[in-house]
């Protein structure tokens, strides 16, 4: 019914303090959201004046008839997504002159460490990393395409490779990541330690746990890293369980980073891999956020343009709210925000912005302009 009339909870509240009824808001979304009557108040009373209050806003007899009636929430009922990711789009030719732009800033973007954005939520997640090759365990990141993963990954390897050559990084080499099988990951190990090819099975797999214990014993840390790991088999994620048990004393020899889209989750949650999943730390990549108009300033000082000479300060602001949208529960329950403002949604929208600046000769970008592409 607040929907309905459009009334915040906030109002109510303060219309029952008009009354000289005292209820806060939290229990008014208790009362909402779960028919969760504070056992101190007088709830005769203060239904009564809710009722009086809506009806002046223009309620009917109808609605208020079953306005406090509970409707328990359906649980098999799918929650409504309120939005759709933008059909990518490039910077087209006539937007990067009109902008003076030396490349294209959302191409092809990362040619060095001082082209990266990074967050505290990024700096977390490559500290884990490192942490899963010291202490050996095991962590899965997954995430939306387009929110990152690929380049902490490549932020992750050059960091090691530049500042911890302690750590020896095995990575399997089969493209098709729905084709990789024992064999591949013994392969990966063979070619990062560098032991010579072994005619059986048997040996092998002997010669590499001998040659992991004798490389631990050096000081070496190692880690193995799959990336598109949402496509491994179950079999694969229950086989890369049995070597991450593999020790040495009371270390571990290996960490295991999986990297992979949403689908990784929902594998990881199935009933065949438990085992594996109980002992990894899962991590989502998250969203932009409050960083949003930071990011699009990093971006375009990059390609040596200020962006605040191009997007006015609601402009920028606009850009993250394209990538906001809601999540409705139905009766019952409280909508939730969805924020979708990943680099590759916030990367498309600027480009259908500026593309748009372009085509009208528009200098400066306004949040009217972007609330119209």
């Amino acid at each position: 019914m607040f929907e309905v009339l459009g009334v915040k909870q906030a109002q109510v509240v303060k219309a029952l303090a008009a009354k000289g009824l005292k209820f806060s808001k939290a229990s008014l979304s208790r009362v909402a959201t779960q028919a969760d009557w504070p056992k101190t108040c007088d709830s005769k009373a203060i239904k009564a004046a809710i009722a009086e209050y809506l009806k002046e806003l223009g309620a009917t007899s109808e609605q208020l008839t079953d306005l406090f009636t509970w409707y328990e929430p359906n649980k098999n009922a799918q929650p409504e997504v309120e939005y759709e990711d933008p059909e990518p789009e490039m910077l087209t030719a006539n937007a990067k002159k009109f902008f003076k732009l030396r490349r294209d800033p959302f191409e092809n973007e990362i040619t060095s460490e001082d082209d990266l954005f990074l967050v505290d939520a990024h700096r977390i997640i490559l500290e884990d990393m490192l942490t899963a090759a010291n202490a050996g365990s095991m962590i899965a990141l997954y995430g939306e395409c387009g929110s990152g993963k690929t380049i902490i990954r490549r932020t992750f390897i050059h960091q090691v490779q530049q500042d911890h050559p302690d750590v020896i990084l095995i990575q399997p080499a089969r493209l098709d990541r729905r084709k990789i099988t024992a064999e591949s990951i013994s392969t990966a190990i063979c070619r990062a330690l560098q032991i010579k090819h072994k005619p059986s099975a048997e040996e092998r797999d002997a010669a590499i746990e001998e040659a992991l214990i004798e490389s631990a014993n050096n000081g070496h840390l190692h880690l193995m890293v799959i990336d598109e790991a949402h496509d491994l088999s179950a079999d694969m994620i229950k086989l890369l369980k049995r070597i991450w048990e593999l020790t040495h004393g009371f270390r571990r020899v290996m960490g295991i980073v999986l990297i992979g889209q949403s689908e990784l989750a929902k594998k990881l949650s199935g009933q065949h891999v438990r085992e594996f999943s109980w002992r990894c730390n899962q991590i989502k990549m998250q969203p932009l956020g409050i960083y949003v108009p930071e990011y699009i300033r990093h971006k375009l000082s990059r390609v040596g343009v200020d962006a605040d000479k191009i997007f006015t300060e609601d402009a920028l602001s606009a850009i993250r709210g394209k990538c906001m949208g809601r999540i409705r529960h139905g009766i019952a329950l409280d909508d939730a925000e969805l924020d979708r403002s990943y680099p590759l949604n916030v990367n498309t929208w600027l480009a259908k912005a500026m593309n748009a600046a372009a085509q009208i000769g528009e200098q400066q970008i306004t949040e009217s302009l972007v609330l119209k592409v």
